[in-house]
């Protein structure tokens, strides 16, 4: 009796810890019973945690069914997940906070506004590929620290256009390539931007490119301190006036220290593109102008500011 007692005691504790993990989405719990990963092979909203210790490949992009998730519940379970790769989603937000050992992320057409990266300590690649329409969804996305990833490598975005850093502190990669698609005036910030700025080593083995519609001239510069102010500045340093006019506008520049007034784009009401001028900003003719509304697109080395401008 007092074995039987004992045994009893010791099993306990063990059986009323979480033994499964809950995975609020159907649909993702849907590719784990198709993969085999979701040993019992019921769709029951919840896995084995033992079967998601088990995983480290989630991937939607090659390894269809094509499913769309909305919730990513239960995913910082599968500690040991090394490459998660997901396709069509109506993802909001995302929290890999435990998923240390993720090296490789990809999204594809999603709906992040915020994205920290910095609990993935492992990561290696992330591409983020926004495809699913015209005009961005993912507009939100505003920094990516990679501080915390050192070994970090490869980035391949599309369709981020406010974003405005990339934390590249304390890496040690042997190479890092970076190409962004539809982006801004980028700040990467790096351990040494003078290095950094001059291609010396270890900076020499990196690739960054930017591209993106002529209007915007995206463009990247390196700093040792980047911030978020970056568009508060080129805000707060501009002012573009007579608004209404009939003739001219002017261009005001409160301080040149730290900021290069690149060029103005003028855009109608529509976005449509007009003409550019890349001189003269103190008194720019809008005399041949129709009457109506017009964008004016600020163009500096450190961000844009677009004014709407009347004309009379």
């Amino acid at each position: 009796m007092k074995k039987l007692i004992l045994t009893l005691l010791t099993l306990v504790p063990i059986l009323t810890q979480a033994q499964v993990t809950l995975i609020p989405d159907q649909h993702l719990e849907n590719y784990l019973v198709y993969w085999g990963y979701d040993t019992d092979g019921v769709i029951n909203g919840q896995i084995l945690t033992t079967d998601a210790l088990n995983v480290t490949e989630i991937d939607f992009l090659h390894k269809g069914p094509t499913f769309v998730i909305s919730n990513l519940g239960g995913l910082n379970d599968f500690f040991n997940l090394e490459t998660f790769k997901l396709t069509s989603n109506t993802l909001k937000t995302v929290n890999f906070t435990n998923l240390s050992n993720l090296k490789n992320l990809y999204f594809d057409t999603f709906e992040l506004t915020t994205f920290d990266v910095t609990p993935l300590a492992a990561l290696e690649e992330l591409e983020i590929n926004d495809t699913s329409t015209d005009v961005p969804i993912s507009a939100g996305i505003r920094e990516l620290d990679f501080s915390n990833s050192i070994n970090f490598k490869s980035l391949h975005i599309q369709n981020l256009p406010h974003l405005e850093l990339i934390n590249l502190r304390n890496n040690t990669a042997n190479s890092v390539n970076i190409l962004i698609q539809r982006g801004e005036n980028i700040c990467v910030e790096v351990d040494n931007y003078i290095a950094a700025t001059n291609s010396l080593p270890p900076y020499d083995t990196w690739s960054i490119t930017v591209h993106g519609p002529i209007i915007s001239l995206p463009n990247y510069y390196f700093s040792d301190k980047c911030t978020l102010s970056i568009e508060k500045f080129v805000n707060d340093n501009f002012k573009i006036y007579p608004n209404p006019t009939t003739a001219y506008v002017s261009i005001e520049q409160k301080t040149t220290v730290g900021v290069t007034l690149q060029s103005v784009q003028i855009l109608d009401s529509s976005g449509k593109w007009i003409k550019s001028i890349k001189d003269n900003f103190n008194q720019i003719d809008v005399s041949k102008l129709s009457k109506g509304m017009y964008l004016f697109v600020i163009q500096t080395d450190k961000g844009n500011k677009t004014e709407k401008i009347i004309v009379k």
